[in-house]
């Protein structure tokens, strides 16, 4: 093995056909492949300099997990180990990988294309490094690929269509970063998709409806982008959704009436568009819905009854709206809410004394509307109440405690 140490850190893209003929099985090969990984990277503590060395055996190596009959690397695992430098091509070479982690690093440069040609990989998990560069469209050979994670990064260009190819696909997160051009209608043949996060990004067009036949979508992340257009009725059709969070875009028309379709949703987050018209009463019929955030749009009517008929909500947001008439006394039969948020509408009227029964409500803001009357008393049984606002109305009276 001596020789192996001498051979120098200067890569180009190798088969295996022409490495030394010193490497003459299958393990001293993947060796001297991770050692030309390992000469692209560095870290503060050279935690991988005391076992990387071809003295121990590969299979022993810190984050290196082998078949057991092969000896080939079939798992690297480096996650948050502090590593800088960049991703080196030649892992394109570990021909029998099936998971690579290098997650939560300083990773810089690019993502390598050579990574399309791993026939084997299942999970790539890049993200939570400084990545630039583009999506490369390569990642489309990986046709076994199940959990494709490049979040928070630098990563700019659009999204490829060719992930489309990717139909064992069920996690895609390519949120945080900086991309740009439309949601690539052809996403929609992803039919194993579970989880789908594009937020965060400078993304813009709108939300293609063919998104609908990815049927069992459990989470759907896009906001922070600048997408446009009506959010489509064929949303509707994703029964299986869980969390659809669609904030902070430039979103026009009414909030669907047959969003309350989706019976098993937790989380509905609509808040920062240009939505306006009513909010319907169907959603009052959502049986899971912990979450509503509806802030800073332009809804107006009123607040529909029907939300007290959401017995697991712990979260109602309508800041900033245009909502006008009362605070219906229905809104106390959600025992669980913590958090409910009225303030900045044209909402009139008294404050109902009922919402004194909301006693796990820790932020109550009411503020900026034109309520009237006195402060109910029964707001001193709010005993986790750590947020209260009540200002710029029109109250009377004393404060009740």
């Amino acid at each position: 093995m001596a020789p192996l140490l001498l051979f120098p850190f200067v890569f180009s893209i190798f088969s295996i056909s022409t490495f030394p003929h010193y490497l003459n099985n299958i393990s001293q090969e993947q060796q001297y492949l991770l050692l030309q990984f390992k000469a692209a990277i560095w870290n503060n503590n050279d935690n991988l300099q005391p076992n990387w060395t071809p003295l121990r055996p590969l299979c022993n190596w810190t984050g290196v997990t082998c078949d057991r009959s092969s000896q080939s690397v079939v798992t690297l695992n480096l996650s948050s180990m502090n590593l800088h430098g960049i991703i080196s091509p030649i892992l394109g070479n570990l021909s029998s990988l099936r998971s690579l982690d290098l997650s939560k690093n300083a990773l810089a440069g690019n993502i390598p294309s050579q990574l399309g040609r791993l026939p084997h990989l299942q999970v790539l998990w890049l993200y939570s490094n400084q990545l630039q560069g583009t999506i490369p469209p390569s990642l489309s050979a990986c046709r076994n690929l199940y959990d494709l994670r490049l979040s928070f990064n630098q990563l700019h260009g659009s999204i490829p269509p060719e992930l489309s190819l990717l139909t064992n696909l069920k996690i895609l997160y390519l949120g945080i970063n900086n991309l740009t051009g439309s949601i690539p209608s052809s996403l929609g043949n992803l039919s194993a998709l579970v989880e789908l996060d594009l937020g965060i990004n400078n993304l813009r067009g709108t939300i293609p409806p063919t998104l609908s036949t990815c049927r069992g979508l459990h989470d759907l992340r896009l906001t922070f982008n600048q997408l446009h257009g009506s959010i489509p009725h064929e949303l509707s059709l994703l029964t299986s959704l869980e969390i659809l969070y669609l904030g902070a875009n430039n979103f026009t028309g009414t909030i669907p009436r047959s969003l309350a379709n989706l019976s098993s949703l937790v989380e509905l987050e609509l808040a920062k568009n240009d939505l306006s018209g009513i909010i319907p009463h169907e959603l009052g019929m959502l049986p899971h819905l912990q979450f509503l955030n509806l802030w800073g749009n332009k809804l107006s009517g009123t607040i529909p009854s029907s939300l007290g008929n959401l017995s697991a909500l712990t979260v109602l947001d309508l800041t900033r709206n245009h909502l006008q008439g009362t605070i219906p006394p229905t809104l106390s039969a959600c025992r669980g809410l913590k958090i409910l948020h009225l303030g900045a509408n044209n909402l009139s009227g008294t404050i109902p004394p009922e919402l004194g029964m909301l006693t796990h409500l820790e932020a109550l803001y009411l503020n900026k509307n034109k309520l009237s009357g006195t402060i109910p008393n029964s707001l001193g049984n709010l005993s986790a109440l750590k947020n209260l606002s009540l200002s710029e109305n029109n109250l009377q009276g004393s404060i009740p405690w």
